[in-house]
């Protein structure tokens, strides 16, 4: 079939504004509300790529900065309407930051913050440490992970961090206002977003034991049915300590604490003595501690090989938060073993440079992002800048390799291969920071093209923005409340090529890695939603719009 491929939403009015076609048409114009042509252009012939399938021939509108809301003719083809304006991303920007309301555990839901989409208070009961004869412990609160109702350590800490570093490096984000309870503290009330993300780091603060270890997640023994959270009764049960999750919440409260201390001393101190407390038991247990789930309980396991790039990201952190050269010192001799370990590695999901990742697998990332707020010049702090910026270039090599100017390869669409885009256009958002250039933006802006329409798909990948939106997410509460649209705002996981659940598999075997989706419920490996899927797409558009 014949189709313009668009950013369903739209575009800034001095932004790059392109449409894909998958026929030959050698003008297109742009069309307003009444049907009025206000620009006329020539496409240009991409030819076929081996992530889209498609022989893609582009329509670039850059030059128009009219504002208004308008859509693309090419011949009798007609793309979705869009608009043009300095607010276009508003809307977007309000929906991704409330969803993490949505996902709020153990509060329950108010008719005044979440309308329809309000639910009762759950998962109340203290829960057992599992293969331990101790009292249950309160580990209320936080954020529903996914599309069920766990709550893990690394998981909550990589959201949290990409919010938090959002704040730290676009103080924008602190004015964005998404309808949630008010959070008083000293200097009044917080910004919502750290009023939100406070929800996410009490719960972490539970989860950390007297000794300073964290338990790596709080989960049923298997996953609930497709009920409603207030619904799912089922004994919780914490399971063991990980240095996985020790490292990230030392990393992520030490953050933490660079942020709060502005508006709340003791609770920053707070976070500060608890990072400290992790880190030292870091300190006293050097060898890696991983996890693997307990035999017969099929939860999410959030398994990493090694633990370098957490305890490197901790003592960046924590170097940033307080200036104790003792962090920095630890800091050089994990790179080491950082760089070590990527050499070898062969369960590596990041196709690029490990001090760039920002993903729950390598956080080594993090570390850099700790270094690069920093105003003092180090030897680390070269070696996140240079990372950054030589894998921005790597990114916009690829780009150039299809016509939706995406920096993806055939490899990156793999499971939640939406979140491998944001990594990247994470990675791009900060070397437009360091070293602004047109290059950067424009990866930036033809990926948030990609996830709002401009794909092989014709679908947005971000509910309720957009005129075809995905609405079916692998989500329980939005499955069976009897609400036809989910709450807006979830990114979905996207494309992939493994298509390891059974109604990915109906899909045929050939196809190209832009075409393995399914907008259906059974897909967990297609097209659920995760606490931070949304969390870097927060960060990217906070540098976009700052």
């Amino acid at each position: 079939m014949e189709k313009i491929f668009i950013n369903q939403v739209g575009f800034l009015p001095e932004g790059e504004k392109k449409a894909v076609l998958n026929f030959d048409s050698p003008e297109f114009k742009l069309v307003d509300e009444n049907d009025q042509t206000v620009f006329e252009g020539k496409t240009s012939h991409f030819g076929t790529d081996d992530i889209s399938g498609e022989d893609t021939y582009v329509a670039d509108f850059s030059d128009f900065a009219g504002q208004g809301r308008y859509k693309v003719e090419a011949g009798d083809v007609k793309s979705t309407c869009f608009d043009i304006s300095d607010k276009a991303y508003d809307k977007l920007m309000h929906d991704i930051c409330k969803c993490f309301y949505y996902l709020r555990c153990g509060h329950g839901l108010s008719k005044e913050f979440a309308g329809e989409y309000y639910h009762e208070p759950c998962h109340l009961t203290k829960a057992t440490v599992y293969g331990e004869d101790v009292e249950p412990v309160d580990v209320c609160g936080g954020w529903h992970d996914a599309g069920d109702y766990g709550r893990y350590s690394t998981a909550g800490a990589t959201a949290v961090a990409h919010l938090l570093y959002g704040v730290r490096f676009f103080e924008n984000l602190l004015n964005i206002n998404f309808e949630i309870p008010s959070e008083k503290c000293e200097k009044g009330q917080y910004p919502n977003i750290l009023a939100e993300v406070k929800v996410e780091l009490d719960f972490l603060m539970k989860m950390q034991r007297e000794n300073g270890s964290v338990w790596h997640k709080v989960t049923t023994f298997n996953h609930a049915d497709f009920i409603m959270p207030e619904d799912d009764k089922n004994e919780l049960f914490l399971f063991s300590v990980s240095s996985l999750a020790t490292a990230d919440i030392a990393g992520v409260f030490a953050l933490a604490y660079t942020v709060y201390k502005d508006y709340d001393s003791e609770y920053a101190k707070l976070l500060l003595e608890k990072a400290i407390k992790a880190y030292e038991w870091l300190k006293a247990n050097p060898e890696p501690l991983l996890f693997k789930n307990a035999e017969g309980s099929n939860t999410g396991e959030y398994p990493e090989p090694e633990d370098f790039s957490n305890r490197y990201w901790a003592a960046c952190s924590l170097y940033e938060a307080t200036g104790e050269k003792k962090y920095y010192d630890d800091a050089l001799i994990l790179k080491e073993k950082v760089i070590a370990y990527d050499k070898e590695d062969s369960f590596k999901f990041y196709q690029g440079n490990i001090f760039t990742c920002f993903g729950w697998t390598d956080v080594a990332g993090f570390g850099s992002l700790s270094l690069l707020l920093m105003k003092e010049d180090n030897e680390l702090k070269k070696l996140a800048k240079d990372s950054i910026i030589r894998e921005a270039d790597r990114l916009c090599e690829n780009a150039g390799k299809n016509a939706f100017n995406l920096c993806m390869l055939k490899g990156d669409f793999i499971w939640g291969s939406n979140m491998e885009l944001l990594k990247y256009m994470m990675v791009a958002t900060v070397a437009n920071c360091l070293d602004p250039q047109e290059k950067y933006k424009n990866v930036i802006t033809s990926g948030l093209d990609y996830l709002l329409g401009c794909n092989s798909m014709d679908v947005s990948y971000v509910t309720g923005n957009g005129e075809k939106a995905y609405k079916n997410p692998h989500l329980r509460p939005t499955a069976i409340d009897d609400i036809e649209e989910p709450w807006p705002g979830l990114v979905s996981g996207g494309p992939n090529v493994g298509l390891q659940d059974e109604r990915a598999q109906t899909l045929p075997k050939d196809l190209p890695p832009m075409k393995c989706y399914l907008d259906h419920i059974d897909c967990y490996s297609l097209n659920e939603i995760t606490i931070y899927w949304n969390s870097p797409l927060v960060f990217v558009m906070a540098g976009l719009l700052k």
